[in-house]
């Protein structure tokens, strides 16, 4: 028996908005409404950021300078973290004057929070911090923990809580996967001078097959007066040129000592290839410099914690959207004071 088609009253702009759903979107992974879209955007990358550079400059709180391009970046960054968190946290069902007020209230909370001088500590540096420092983020620990009891007994309800905790787990990659980057990174600086190697294993293959492609042609042809000496193999993929000084004239064959001096001993080969891969064509690299490896150290900042947390406060309760306000607020301020700042640095 065919089933029969049941028509939905479903808007252009409504994408994947679920109408009627009793969950309002928590146990759906993607949703998006693009008028909410609209406004969630503007909230996070324009108005939100203008509002705390504001605040920041009538009270002289503390920031980094920007340029006009460093604010243009950050708006196209924020462009792209906010349409991945909005689809992702199914904001296109639970974004609303909650999430708007308590918005601001994560912003300068957050912000009156950090000013305070035995607060002006990072992450990295937890090893000198104070104790009242220790106390107020143990004690924020805290609170996103209890937040955390709350949001997963509701994922249980909804059913999608097998769902809910390994995506969490997957959203945190972010950090652990940092890590095993920065241990290949120091490596490769302190033991391999030439980089992690793909790159050159590529065009020495290229170099070898050229001059084995030029050997063969010699092979094939060898009464030819238009035979050319290995030497002349630049790199690969290049025509070999005619050498002009030492050449037989077109009309006159060479003899076999005459091929057998134009060949490349295995050494000479070797020394050639060696040679050419001294001087990869790289933009940023001069001939004979090394390359420039760098150590790198990790440093998570608040932004990037709260960002992960925003995918998870999905649900269309009240004390969800609350929070759901508030870690979208502490990563404006974090982005709008500093920028989008990423998690591995270079060590100077």
């Amino acid at each position: 028996m065919a089933s029969e088609a049941v028509s939905v009253d479903v808007g252009f702009l409504d994408g994947c908005f679920l109408h009627g759903d009793p969950d309002h979107g928590a146990s759906t992974l993607v949703s998006f409404h693009f008028v909410r879209f609209i406004l969630f955007t503007l909230m996070l990358t324009v108005v939100g950021p203008f509002v705390y550079r504001l605040v920041a400059a009538f009270f002289d709180l503390e920031r980094d300078f920007k340029t006009v391009a460093d604010h243009f970046d950050d708006v196209t960054s924020g462009l792209i973290y906010s349409y991945i968190v909005f689809t992702l946290g199914n904001y296109s069902h639970t974004f609303g004057w909650v999430t708007l007020v308590f918005y601001f209230v994560g912003i300068f909370g957050y912000c009156a929070l950090v000013e305070l001088p035995f607060m002006r500590v990072s992450i990295p540096g937890w090893r000198t911090w104070s104790a009242a420092a220790w106390a107020v983020n143990l004690g924020g620990v805290a609170l996103v923990l209890l937040a955390a009891g709350f949001h997963i007994r509701w994922a249980y309800a909804a059913g999608i809580l097998q769902w809910y905790l390994p995506l969490f787990v997957l959203a945190t990659a972010s950090l652990w996967l940092t890590i095993c980057v920065k241990w290949l990174n120091n490596y490769c600086s302190d033991h391999c001078p030439q980089g992690l190697g793909i790159e050159r294993r590529m065009r020495k293959l290229a170099l070898v097959l050229s001059i084995w492609r030029s050997a063969r042609k010699q092979d094939d042809d060898p009464v030819s007066g238009h035979d050319v000496p290995l030497q002349a193999v630049a790199s690969a993929g290049e025509s070999p040129m005619a050498s002009t000084g030492s050449q037989s004239p077109p009309d006159q064959p060479l003899t076999r000592q005459q091929q057998q001096r134009t060949a490349l001993s295995r050494e000479e080969k070797r020394a050639l290839i060696d040679e050419k891969l001294q001087n990869l064509h790289y933009l940023n690299v001069r001939p004979g410099r090394p390359l420039p490896l760098c150590q790198c150290q990790l440093h998570l900042h608040h932004w990037q914690i709260f960002y992960i947390l925003a995918f998870f406060t999905r649900f269309d309760r009240f004390a969800s959207s609350a929070c759901a306000g508030i870690v979208l607020g502490i990563v404006t301020q974090g982005s709008a004071a500093y920028g989008y700042d990423a998690m591995l640095e270079r060590k100077h």
